[in-house]
């Protein structure tokens, strides 16, 4: 066992002469071995996912499409995540309803979408929220949220002032008050619509008051405090009457002090106990994102103890530390910011700064890291008319939430204030900040708990379909029946699950969009006709976010887009010629009906050979399936009878052990003894695939196949659009293609006025070897600054964001 080193000081303070340690990072020993390691083995079994959502803008009108591009980490570093296949993405009205849900595609940590907006939503706030089904097993508060306005352009303008309430929060520096001690005490002042609110105030202790206070523009502060046993402590803010009581100290604890000062290499660490304490040895645990960067323990003997950390043993972004006794139980907390701006940088140049509308323009993109190395990355880019969408540089981005939003509950305002070099007192708000947005992500108890490597929810590497089976009959549930599953896009896939006692069935990580056509066959044990029953109820996660419900007005420039969103709905209109009507008199059409067979096979080919069942009494009268070939097609040997027949086609190798070929019913995939259920003479023709024809089945063709096509769909087959005006199952979004006119190549349309308010939305940009990428497009008729955001992350996990601008003039 390592033992930590100790160094004895003197210091005149304001507590008197005492005796204090000073203690350097050492080592963990017992028992910091053991929640060191329940760590470890947490970080390892449950990594942790981030989604973070970046959007081309936060103004939409009614109508409109937000366009968006989904990133999706996992663990400390914030790699591209290859856990989850499914992020869902939903929009949220004021009300809390989830109003859209979609469900993007993402295998390799990335994925684009859209969310198109409905022409009748009313103007207010709304929320997009974003999570992993993994992610459901933490708290919903650290999903993603972005809060953005739609304007109705139909709605009447509100000019009503909201409620200037304000809500004052205290927050003692490591979770508590201890009479006798000093102690710094954070506090949050926030109105009714969720932001902070500029305030002062003072302290009173009875009636006497003992401290001020006063805070920033985001209606945060700091005061300090040293409260007496026996006594009541109350703020009192300025022009108001409202009394509002502060935390109630203990008669006996400790306190944990953090100084954070960006200009040291070190974090100072001070842990005072009370006189009346029995405390004689502490353990301090620092981690960061479920890494532990530095762990030791404090003599209390003397009452205080300081401990010195390296900030270099922390990666960028928020650290815990944490006062723990010899059984692990938290006695105190503070969380700090680190931040090595070490983050990947963004530049992007273009060959002039003003150009003409309708012009092309170029942007080139170099990424570097922090020693000025090329760097791989996955961006996004938004260019925008800056005439008509705001710009706001303190709102939330990649690095932002990545490295600060993500790791707190509760809304925070202007995230991106906190990473501007331009605003001068950031990192002191910043740690003003750490005392006071709520609790962490990763905490000690959730870490040792046993329940904590047991999550509810799974990992998704795709989507799941989940109903009832039943019999078409009675209705009754079928127990032990098997639903198959298959669909040919992107990849021809097919599954099967059986059906529990009560007819419910799961088949789970399953991959296709929304525009495939996916079937579902159920068959039962004995022969009796099923049907399928899919739950469409999707049970959405509690909403862990205030969104603000009071009416919102518009300011200058939001009323600027609202009047151009109305120009753009009218030229929509006026030059959208492909919805033009003509209304005709009524025509009739007389004509007679020809039945034309039904084909053999739309999705496979012609097969080898092919045989019509239907209407052809010798066929008909067959007691199996497998009895309309035997004898009857050239290569295909069939032995013995019903469901123990083997099936051999000669021209075709095996590539594994077995011979059986592919049996398909209505191009199905479906078991060798699944036939037996199949009654002849609902078969209306089959076909044979052998020798070259077998390729289209890839691997699963390798033996042959034969597939049996029925007269009309029989009971228990489901395919989307077939039966139900809804499909069956929502797949996965397809992402659209963001439109972006090309006038040099155009001749159409060229009195068309262009009003974008989105000129650019790029959300796969890929950065080669070098660190480069090139992105082109054309400018609208605006003239006005023209502003572009650029947000990504490299293939290591670093973050990056850039913003420029230029001006468009005739």
């Amino acid at each position: 066992m390592i033992k930590p080193k100790k160094t004895k000081y003197r210091l005149g303070t304001l507590f008197g002469f005492i005796a204090l340690v000073l203690i350097s990072f050492s080592p963990a020993t017992d028992p910091l071995d053991r929640i060191i390691s329940s760590f470890e083995k947490y970080l390892a079994e449950s990594p942790q996912e981030k989604v973070y959502i970046h959007i081309d803008r936060d103004d939409y009108a009614a109508g409109e499409t937000i366009w968006l591009k989904a990133y999706l980490t996992a663990g400390p570093y914030h790699e591209a995540s290859l856990l989850s296949n499914t992020i869902y993405v939903e929009l949220i009205n004021s009300s809390g309803e989830v109003i859209q849900q979609h469900q993007l595609f993402s295998p390799e940590g990335f994925a684009a979408g859209q969310v198109e907006l409905d022409e009748s939503l009313p103007s207010g706030n709304y929320l997009v929220r974003s999570y992993t089904n993994w992610m459901r097993n933490a708290d919903a508060a650290y999903f993603f949220h972005k809060q953005i306005k739609i304007w109705n352009t139909q709605d009447p303008i509100n000019n009503v002032l909201s409620d200037e309430a304000i809500a004052l929060q205290f927050f003692p520096e490591g979770g508590n008050l201890v009479n006798g001690i000093m102690s710094k005490v954070g506090f949050k002042a926030i109105g009714k619509d969720g932001l902070g609110k500029l305030v002062k105030g003072k302290v009173l202790e009875d009636e006497q008051e003992v401290a001020t206070f006063e805070s920033n523009k985001l209606g945060m502060g700091v005061f300090a405090l040293m409260p007496k046993e026996g006594k009541k402590y109350t703020a009192l803010l300025e022009n108001s009457d409202e009394i509002v009581p502060l935390p109630k100290a203990l008669d006996s604890g400790i306190i944990l002090s953090v100084t954070n000062s960006p200009t040291t290499a070190d974090i100072l660490v001070k842990v005072q106990a009370s006189e009346n304490s029995n405390l004689q040895t502490v353990y301090l645990l620092a981690q960061t994102r479920g890494i532990v960067c530095a762990s030791s323990q404090a003599d209390l003997s003397k009452n205080v103890s300081f401990i010195r950390i390296p900030k270099k043993e922390f990666p960028s972004g928020i650290a815990q530390i944490t006062v723990l006794d010899e059984t692990g139980n938290p006695l105190a907390e503070r969380l700090v910011f680190i931040d090595h701006q070490d983050q990947m940088t963004i530049t992007a140049s273009m060959n002039k700064s003003i150009y003409r509308p309708r012009e092309q323009v170029q942007v080139d993109i170099e990424v570097k890291d922090k020693e000025g190395k090329p760097m791989e990355a996955n961006l996004s880019m938004t260019i925008f008319d800056g005439g008509q969408v705001a710009v706001d540089v303190n709102k939330e981005t990649i690095q932002s939430n990545l490295l600060l939003s993500s790791e707190l509950k509760g809304h925070i305002e202007s995230p991106g204030y906190y990473f501007n070099p331009s605003n001068q007192n950031r990192e002191k708000d910043l740690d003003i900040l750490m005392l006071t947005q709520g609790w962490r992500k990763f905490t000690i108890k959730q870490a040792l708990s046993e329940n904590a490597l047991d999550p509810i929810y799974r990992v998704e590497r795709g989507l799941s379909i989940r109903g009832v089976l039943t019999d078409s009959k009675n209705n009754q549930p079928l127990e032990e029946g098997t639903v198959s599953y298959l669909s040919l896009f992107p990849i021809a896939e097919s599954k099967t699950a059986t059906s529990n006692s009560t007819g419910e069935f799961e088949i789970h990580d399953l991959i296709f969009f929304d525009s495939t056509k996916v079937i579902l066959q159920g068959n039962s044990r004995n022969r009796k006709s099923a049907t399928i029953f899919i739950d469409r109820s999707y049970h959405s996660p509690s909403l862990a976010y205030h969104i603000p419900s009071t009416p919102i007005r518009p300011g200058d420039l939001e009323q600027s887009f609202i009047t151009k969103a109305t120009e753009r709905t009218a030229i929509e209109k006026a030059f959208d010629f492909d919805n033009s009507e003509l209304a005709l008199e009524g025509v009739e059409v007389k004509g007679k009906r020809i039945d034309a067979p039904s084909p053999i096979s739309s999705t496979y080919g012609a097969g080898t050979v092919q045989m019509q069942v239907a209407g052809n009494i010798g066929l008909e009268n067959q007691q199996h399936p497998l009895d309309l070939v035997k004898g009857r097609v050239s290569g295909v040997q069939i032995t013995g009878t019903g469901p123990s027949s083997k099936i051999l086609i000669q021209g075709v190798g095996s590539i594994n052990s077995s011979m059986e070929p592919l049996i398909l019913l209505n191009d199905f995939p479906i078991k060798l003894e699944s036939l037996q259920t199949l009654p002849v003479h609902e078969i209306q023709n089959y076909t044979v695939w052998k020798g070259p024809d077998t390729a289209i089945f890839g691997a699963r063709g390798a033996n042959g196949v034969i597939g049996f096509y029925t007269k009309k769909e029989i009971g228990g087959a489901i395919a989307a659009s077939e039966k139900d005006e809804r499909p069956p199952v929502i797949g996965y979004q397809i992402a659209k293609e963001f439109y972006s006119p090309k006038y040099p190549l155009q001749e159409l349309n060229q009195a068309k006025p262009d009003r974008r308010a989105t000129l650019l939305w790029a959300p796969n940009i890929q950065s080669d070897s070098l660190g480069k990428a090139s992105v082109s497009f054309f400018n609208s008729d605006a003239e006005n600054v023209i502003y572009g955001e650029i947000e990504g992350i490299s293939s290591g996990g670093k973050p990056g964001i850039l913003r420029f601008s230029y001006t468009i003039e005739k």
